[in-house]
């Protein structure tokens, strides 16, 4: 007699996510049935965690999902990918690859070619050796995705990931195209905002996860934070370092991780925040730190 197979193919933990990418669509398409209905009082904070939404799914949902799917059915991670395509507002197989690129660079430097490895890399847009100015790569880095790269890099996997590309596109076309045509002033004036400015707070935390690091260093290449609560919300991602050095590490193992490589972090003076990555830039204000170049922080100092 054959072995049944769990439900979740890693943990069930996984239950915690996956219910969050459903959270998500259902808020979206609360607003959007009721826009014209909907109290303001309801609307307005509704939109915060919309826009909110988006970079807490990139970092945390879809992230997870890309490295360890949560599913053991093939199919029922496809259904999934096509969920989260809603709640990201691209197809998830592109953004899967487009952060498996960021895997292979590490937000690498320019390198002999002009260029990075990493298309996300803080570094690509900057000069003198120095990452890009952090208003501009969140606010333009939506706008300069290279697409065609990612989809070559879809066509190059067979006929069963063009095959998911194209069902996520045209779920995605066929969700655009009814709110347009349903509720045109809904698309204009409360999704694309929100949808904008929540791809704005990724890349910002994108921006954030990685600078004042050491590209090139497998053990100081990203910043972690280990605040209790940011990571209980945020499944672990702020075993930020800890997650590049091992991608495929479920995001319940990462206190084991850190305790695994936590000599060569501390070796490596790997930069270390003591509060959520979105803040470090305040937290490094108050704290009179200049990251420009690599400094040991107060907490590694500790550590040691």
């Amino acid at each position: 007699m054959a072995e049944s197979r769990p439900f979740f193919r890693y943990s069930s933990w996984d239950v915690l996510p996956a219910l969050g990418g459903v959270g998500i669509v259902t808020l979206l398409f609360v607003t959007f049935l009721g826009f014209d209905s909907l109290s303001w009082w309801f609307l307005a904070p509704a939109f915060v965690v919309i826009m909110r939404s988006y970079c807490w799914n990139l970092q945390c949902v879809s992230h997870n999902f890309i490295h360890n799917p949560f599913f053991s059915n093939d199919w029922l991670n496809r259904a999934y990918g096509v969920l989260e395509t809603l709640t990201l507002g691209v197809p998830q197989i592109l953004y899967h690859h487009y952060h498996m690129n960021h895997h292979f660079g590490d937000n690498d430097k320019v390198g002999p070619d002009g260029t990075t490895k990493d298309w996300s890399s803080i570094y690509r847009y900057g000069t003198n050796d120095q990452p890009e100015s952090f208003l501009r790569y969140c606010f333009v880095s939506f706008f300069r995705v290279e697409v065609g790269p990612i989809v070559q890099k879809v066509l190059r996997k067979g006929r069963g990931q063009v095959n998911q590309l194209i069902v996520e596109s045209v779920a995605m076309a066929t969700f655009w195209i009814t709110m347009l045509a349903v509720n045109w002033r809904y698309f204009v004036c409360f999704y694309l905002p929100s949808y904008y400015l929540g791809w704005v707070l990724s890349y910002a935390e994108g921006y954030l996860e990685h600078y004042g690091c050491q590209p090139g260093n497998q053990y100081a290449n990203s910043v972690s934070s280990y605040h209790w609560l940011y990571n209980l919300v945020w499944f672990n991602n702020g075993y930020h370092q800890e997650h590049h050095w091992d991608p495929k590490k479920h995001w319940t193992r990462m206190r084991q991780l850190h305790e695994y490589i936590k000599p060569e972090l501390i070796k490596n003076k790997t930069r270390i925040i003591q509060r959520p990555h979105l803040t470090a830039l305040i937290e490094d204000w108050l704290a009179g730190r200049d990251v420009s170049g690599v400094r040991e922080t107060t907490q590694q100092r500790r550590a040691a």
